[in-house]
C-alpha cells in the first residue's frame, strides 16, 4: 500500500482498522453459527472449507488493484475486498481453533496438538512470508516486471497455496474426534454474561489484547526497519525471506522443548518467561547494521523460541479456559468462546499494525508509488527503531501483570469428560 500503490500510511492504516473492526462481528457468529450446526462433516468442517475458499480468493483480489484516480477509490476497493478476506477467515479460522480443544480431554495432550499447529504455522509464515516476498523480488529482477507485476504473481500463487492447504486440511480431518452440539441454548446476552464469568479466560484474553497489539507492531514494523533504519532498500526482498526463516525453523526446532518445560514446570510459567526473554531479545537489533546482519539472525533464533513458546502456551491455557467453561457450564460452547480468542487475536494484531502506519504519518515518513525507497530524515529513523523494538518490549512484559491473575488450577481439569 505504502510503496507500490503510494497510498498514504494513515489510509492504509484505516483499511487495516475497518476490516478487523468487522471480525469483532464475524467471528463470534463463526463460533455461535458453528456450535449450533450438525452434519456428517461434523460441525467445523464445511465452514472451514467455504472460509478458506473465500478468503484465497480475495488474498488474490487484494494485489490485483485497478487502476484507479485518487487515494480515496483505491482506499475504498482495498477496505471492501480485505472485508471480504476478513469474512472468509473468521469462517475458517474459528471453526479450525475450536477443533484443537475437541481432540482431546487431558491438558498436556491438548498442549502436544497445539505444538504439531504451531509448527505448521511456522511452515505457513515460510511460504507466505519468506516466499511471497521472495517471488516478488525474482518475478521483477528476472523477468523485468513491475513491482506492481510481481506482487500479483505472488498472490496467484500464494492464493493457490492457500485454497489447496483448506482442501487438505478438510479431506484430512476426516475422522478427528469431534464432540457433539448440546440441544441447551442460551440467549447470546446471556451466553456473554457466563463467559465473562469465566474469570481465567478473561484474564488470558485481556493479556493477549496487549501482546497481539505488539505483535501487530513488530509484523508492520519489520519491512520498514530492515529497509529503512538498517538501510537495506530493495535488499530487504532478500533479507526479510532468510530472517522469517530462522524464526520459523528455531519455532519449529523449540516445540517438543516447549512442550516438556510446560509439563515440567507449568504452562503459566513458561508463558510468562517466554515474554520476559523475548522483549530482551529484540533489544539486540539496536546492535545491528547492513554489515552485521548475523545480529539480525541471531535475534531471529530468539523471536522463534520466545514468540513461538508464548503462542503455543496461550493456545494450551485457551483449550483449558475452554475445558473449564464446559466443565462449570454445561455448555457446549467452544466455537463461541474460540471465536472471542480469534477476534482478541486479530483485533490485536490489526490495532498493533494500524497504530505503527499512523506512527508513520505523525513522525513524518515519505511514502513512495513506484516500488522505491524514498530517503527519509534522521529523526524518522530514530523514531522508527524506538517504534519497532522499546514499543513491543515494554507491552509483552508488561501482559505479564495481567496474566498474574489467572488462577485456574491445572488440577482443576483432570476430571473433566
Amino acid at each position: 500500500m505504502t510503496t507500490v500503490l503510494g497510498l498514504d500510511a494513515a489510509l492504509g492504516a484505516l483499511v487495516i482498522l475497518i476490516a478487523k473492526i468487522w471480525v469483532v462481528i464475524a467471528d463470534p457468529l463463526a463460533g455461535i453459527v458453528s456450535d449450533r450446526s450438525s452434519s456428517s462433516w461434523g460441525r467445523r468442517r464445511p465452514y472451514i472449507l467455504a472460509g478458506g475458499l473465500i478468503a484465497a480468493a480475495s488474498f488474490i483480489l487484494l494485489f490485483f488493484v485497478p487502476q484507479l484516480e485518487g487515494q480515496w477509490l483505491t482506499f475504498a476497493y482495498l477496505t471492501a475486498v480485505y472485508l471480504l478476506l476478513n469474512t472468509g477467515y473468521s469462517l475458517f479460522s474459528v471453526p479450525y481453533l475450536t477443533m484443537a480443544s475437541e481432540m482431546s480431554d487431558d491438558p498436556d495432550e491438548r498442549t502436544t496438538i497445539m505444538s504439531f499447529r504451531n509448527a505448521c504455522l511456522a511452515i505457513g509464515l515460510i511460504v507466505g512470508g519468506a516466499g511471497a516476498p521472495k517471488i516478488v523480488a525474482w518475478v521483477t529482477e528476472q523477468l523485468g516486471a513491475t513491482p506492481r507485476e510481481g506482487y500479483e504473481w505472488m498472490a496467484v500463487i500464494v492464493g493457490g497455496i492457500i485454497a489447496a492447504s483448506t482442501v487438505w486440511l478438510v479431506v484430512g480431518t476426516a475422522r478427528a474426534p469431534r464432540k457433539a452440539g448440546t440441544n441447551v441454548t442460551v440467549p447470546l446476552g446471556q451466553q456473554l454474561k457466563i463467559a465473562w464469568a469465566n474469570k481465567p479466560f478473561v484474564v488470558l484474553i485481556s493479556a493477549n489484547i496487549v501482546q497481539y497489539i505488539s505483535a501487530g507492531i513488530g509484523y508492520a514494523g519489520g519491512f520498514f526497519f530492515f529497509a529503512y533504519v538498517l538501510d537495506l532498500g530493495f535488499e530487504v526482498y532478500n533479507v526479510i525471506p532468510v530472517w522469517i526463516i530462522v524464526i520459523s525453523v528455531a519455532s519449529i526446532a523449540s516445540m517438543p522443548v516447549l512442550v516438556w518445560a510446560a509439563k515440567r514446570f507449568g504452562k503459566m510459567n513458561v508463558y510468562k518467561w517466554c515474554l520476559i526473554l523475548f522483549g530482551l531479545s529484540i533489544q539486540g537489533y539496536f546492535l545491528a547494521d547492513r554489515d552485521s546482519l548475523w545480529i539480525v539472525w541471531l535475534v531471529a533464533a530468539g523471536i522463534g523460541l520466545f514468540n513461538g513458546g508464548f503462542i503455543l502456551m496461550s493456545f494450551s491455557v485457551l483449550t483449558d479456559t475452554i475445558a473449564y467453561d464446559r466443565q462449570r457450564a454445561g455448555i457446549s460452547r467452544e466455537g463461541a468462546l474460540s471465536s472471542v480468542y480469534s477476534a482478541v487475536d486479530k483485533i490485536g494484531n490489526a490495532l498493533g499494525s494500524a497504530i505503527f502506519l499512523a506512527f508513520l504519518s505523525f513522525i513524518g515518513f515519505v511514502e513512495s508509488g513506484d516500488g522505491s525507497f524514498a530517503p527519509q530524515s534522521e529523526s524518522v529513523l530514530r523514531w522508527l527503531a524506538i517504534g519497532y523494538i522499546v514499543v513491543p518490549a515494554v507491552l509483552h512484559i508488561s501482559s505479564i501483570f495481567i496474566l498474574n491473575r489467572y488462577q485456574l488450577n491445572p488440577d482443576q481439569l483432570k476430571d473433566i469428560d
